[in-house]
């Protein structure tokens, strides 16, 4: 790969809006969907993400009110600003958290049902012009990452935090003529969730697939207990060969279970569970080494609801992802460890295996390799050698002579023998190369 593939999960506004009192009910917010599995775990490196997703939505619902029949024309747009942050303690560990902020702004037309017609505004316990904001329940989680062969595994597991608004039961207001909010802020419980993904690189394509479960385990003081929410799917990424862009497509599935209001269902108005197939395409454009800029745009494409539900709209979203080293790394200070010269020749070191490592200054895994291959020659300092060749981009002698004829890409090396013959050479994850060349050295 040419650039460390940036997953990131951009919001998506985990709302399922409803076609019932003119209000929009939202599962918990503050728990994130899908996966965000970055290539491996730097200990030391800080990742803080900020997200902003866009979804705007359309409804029209005919309500009994005391004037008559009213058909309200609903325009919602909805936005959620999620801040997140990552730090690795160990190439298998980090820790995580995630603090979203939403805003919901809901404007109502009311019409006459039979033309069309704008009707006055009237005074309604149902719906209203209005524009809501506050956070979402933020998260707290662990991020676990292992390597079995060529694949790489993460898992992570945390909970959501009740520090959302909550409304009070909206269904009960109704009945007793009360006005009353369906948008809610939060769950007002604790809802633990849990993530795996599978990474591997194939060529230059890395192609993944991941589960994601929230598990609602108790209503909260005010009777709502949020539905249990599954998701799930693929993930192909690729820098194309381009130096600083990296291009992603994606399918999921998402479902919902209904959610309860003390203990009831209401299929009529409330969330009673759902079904929804999405695709999806993101594009990440580093401009820096440690700086990335993220555009996601999710198209549903099939949906399943149960009762008076809208479908989903396009989804939109941009985040920033910045990561700070925050631990000082490791040196070459003492170890077999110089630069290929000028006229680029190739030369092994005689009695011992040499790794050549093509590397350019703006190839992040080519980072995460050097910190994996300096470990690899200070644990067999009489063994190994490493010799560096910085092949700059597509256009440059370097990479035409060692890249260009293989169709190879970064990170790449070419592994020799104690005697100079060539034993293997590969374009693969950091953590796939120098796994390799361990191999080499326990023989």
């Amino acid at each position: 790969m040419v650039l460390l593939r940036w997953l990131v999960v951009v919001a998506t506004m985990t709302c399922a809006p409803l076609a019932h009192a003119g209000q929009a009910t939202c599962s918990n917010p503050g728990v994130p969907v899908g996966a965000a599995a970055t290539g491996d775990l730097m200990p030391g490196r800080l990742t803080l993400n900020l997200t902003a997703g866009l979804l705007p939505i359309h409804s029209k619902q005919v309500l009994d009110e005391a004037q008559g029949q009213v058909l309200y024309d609903t325009r919602l747009v909805l936005v959620e600003t999620r801040v997140a942050g990552e730090y690795a303690l160990r190439p298998w560990i980090a820790v995580g958290f995630a603090m979203p902020y939403r805003v919901v702004d809901v404007s109502v037309t009311n019409r006459d049902p039979s033309t069309g017609m704008e009707l006055p505004t009237a005074s309604t316990i149902h719906e209203r012009t209005e524009t809501l904001r506050g956070i979402g329940d933020p998260s707290l989680g662990v991020h676990l990452a292992r390597e079995l062969g060529a694949i790489r595994l993460h898992a992570r597991f945390g909970t959501s935090l009740p520090l959302g608004r909550t409304e009070e039961d909206p269904f009960l207001l109704g009945t007793i003529g009360q006005e009353h909010e369906h948008i809610q802020f939060g769950s007002g419980t604790l809802i633990p969730f849990a993530v795996v993904e599978a990474q591997r690189a194939i060529s230059r394509i890395t192609i993944s697939g991941w589960a994601l479960a929230h598990v609602s385990l108790y209503e909260n003081g005010k009777g709502f207990r949020a539905g249990h929410r599954f998701s799930g799917g693929f993930t192909g990424t690729s820098g194309f060969g381009l130096r600083d862009w990296t291009f992603s497509l994606a399918a999921e599935a998402h479902g919902e279970t209904a959610e309860r209001w003390q203990g009831t269902i209401h299929p009529g108005e409330g969330n009673a569970g759902r079904f929804d197939l999405f695709t999806g395409a993101t594009a990440a454009w580093r401009p820096m080494r440690s700086l990335a800029v993220v555009a996601d745009l999710k198209l549903p494409v099939y949906s399943h609801v149960v009762g008076p539900q809208l479908d989903y709209g396009v989804v939109a979203g941009l985040g920033l992802i910045a990561t700070f080293d925050l631990k000082k790394r490791a040196t070459w200070r003492g170890l077999d460890h110089a630069a290929v010269g000028s006229d680029l020749a190739l030369v092994p070191v005689a009695g011992r295996i040499t790794v050549f490592d093509l590397w350019a200054v703006w190839c992040a895994p080519c980072r995460e390799l050097d910190s994996r291959l300096e470990a690899l020659v200070r644990a067999h300092p009489e063994r190994l050698a490493v010799r560096t060749l910085d092949v700059g981009d597509s256009d440059s002698a370097a990479w035409k002579r060692y890249l260009a004829p293989g169709t190879f890409d970064l990170p790449h090396v070419k592994v020799y023998d104690i005697d100079g013959t060539l034993l293997f050479e590969r374009s693969a994850p950091p953590a796939e190369l120098a796994r390799a060349i361990e191999e080499l050295l326990r023989r």
